[in-house]
């Protein structure tokens, strides 16, 4: 019998490892793995508002060098002996009573592999720092699998891992080099993006020195939830061990007739509409607008710039990270999921909600601001926990216990119905007009349009 070698080619794994990642989702992997950090130190349980004050994560990326440290605990040197350095998870219960986004243990390796050909990963937990390195010669070497694992006494400040990676490949040069590529800024957008929750409970992240900025999820609503008013609607239920929170409504007052009707992708109209999902703490969609969210989805209206105020967050939380709706990206969402699919059930009675009192109150936004400065905003899944028990609604299902909170939103009166009434004119006429009404070239037209049919109509009803 003649023994056939079936073994695989580190260039070949390397290679395919690495083919189907982006750039920027191997170093938000590397991010997710500090979150990991913190998780595992405190064993999952972070009870407070802040948990993660004064943990922190620095990136630096130039043409020379990319570079990650952290004070997010280290990793243990027996898990780095074991399982750590392995190019696929050995475990697999290992965190799975934690609310962490790894499932396949090959985010760290894949980065490496990613950028460049040498790499050195120093860790220390406990107060025990070790380096584990990669090589150029280890590879291209097809026989061993195996790296070095050597204790230092040149240990970090605090206990975390520090990343260091040089050999970067060309392309990844280019990437970090300012003045060839919008790398950095892009990826500077995607952590204030995607960690936008936990920097808001107090994680640093510095790109380059400098401090990354959350993206705001605010939604509006008023402490009183007895009365009527602008309040969201909120859906709440656990389903195959995930915990699944649902929150829509409105980020700001109606868009009058004229924003609308405005290009809504001018620099200067920041349109913070759409649905942002979030698994165990990660954004991984925002703000989308699509038929991936539920908009143009059965009798659901597609979105449109006169529902540019509306916004949701869907937020799942799983100590089983197989559980949650997530790609294997850990950007994007597995929609034939039935944990995303039932949630989008809510999502869009949800939705239907607002488009609903939008589509009432067009024409006569203005009307309904009063109610707007009855509200304040809040982070949406704050706005879910303060939603008082006795508010809460059961929903009737078989296969899971759940509730909701359906706002009451004030409508216009039956009696009192209003038509819009729009038209075009050339641009020099309608400044006529308004240096004539109002000494000012510049008012806009729907003042000089209302002071118009005011005026006809005064004169009419004087017949």
């Amino acid at each position: 019998m003649t023994i056939v070698d079936a073994s695989p080619t580190k260039r070949f794994f390397v290679s395919m490892l690495t083919r189907d990642i982006a750039l920027i989702d191997a170093i938000l992997d590397l991010l997710d793995n500090c979150i990991d950090g913190i998780l595992r130190k405190h064993k999952g349980v972070l009870n407070n508002n802040r948990p993660y004050e004064g943990y922190w994560a620095k990136i630096i990326a130039t043409p020379e060098l990319f570079s990650i440290i952290d004070n997010c605990g280290g990793i243990p040197k027996d898990i780095a002996e074991k399982s750590a350095f392995r190019l696929g998870r050995v475990d697999g219960e290992l965190d799975s009573d934690l609310p962490t986004v790894g499932m396949y243990g090959i985010g760290m390796k894949r980065a490496l592999f990613k950028m460049g050909k040498r790499s050195v990963v120093r860790s220390q937990h406990n107060g025990e720092a070790y380096d584990v390195k990669i090589t150029p010669e280890w590879l291209s070497d097809d026989n061993s699998w195996q790296l070095q694992l050597q204790s230092t006494d040149d240990n970090l400040l605090q206990d975390g891992t520090y990343i260091i990676v040089t050999d970067l490949y060309e392309p990844i040069q280019v990437e970090f080099d300012l003045k060839q590529s919008d790398f950095l800024e892009d990826l500077e957008k995607e952590i204030a993006r995607l960690f936008a929750l936990i920097i808001k409970k107090g994680f640093t992240v510095y790109l380059n020195d400098m401090q990354v900025k959350p993206v705001s999820l605010d939604i509006l609503y008023s402490s009183d939830f007895t009365i009527s008013g602008i309040q969201p609607y909120a859906f709440r239920t656990i389903y195959s061990d995930v915990e699944i929170d649902v929150i829509v409504g409105f980020y700001r007052q109606l868009a009058t007739v004229e924003e609308v009707d405005q290009d809504t992708d001018l620099p200067r109209v920041e349109v913070k509409a759409g649905w942002t999902v979030v698994c165990n703490d990660r954004i991984v969609v925002y703000q989308d607008r699509s038929i991936v969210t539920g908009w143009g989805l059965g009798n659901v209206p597609h979105y449109h710039p006169q529902f540019r105020t509306i916004a949701g967050v869907v937020q799942f939380t799983s100590n089983n990270s197989n559980n949650l709706p997530l790609r294997t990206t850990k950007r994007g969402i597995e929609m034939q999921s039935p944990t995303y699919l039932l949630a989008l059930q809510y999502m869009q009675e949800g939705v239907k909600k607002f488009t609903y009192f939008t589509n009432k109150w067009k024409g006569r936004e203005q009307e309904t601001f009063i109610d707007f400065k009855q509200t304040e905003p809040q982070y949406a899944i704050q706005v879910v926990k303060a939603i008082p028990e006795e508010r809460w609604q059961k929903v009737k299902r078989s296969d899971v216990e759940a509730k909701r909170f359906i706002p009451e939103l004030p409508m216009p009166p039956k009696n009192d119905e209003k038509i819009r009434i729009s038209f075009f004119r050339l641009s020099k006429e309608v400044e006529i007009l308004g240096e004539f009404f109002f000494d000012d070239q510049n008012a806009s037209p729907s003042e000089i349009g209302n002071h118009c049919f005011n005026d006809a109509l005064a004169k009419a009803k004087a017949q």
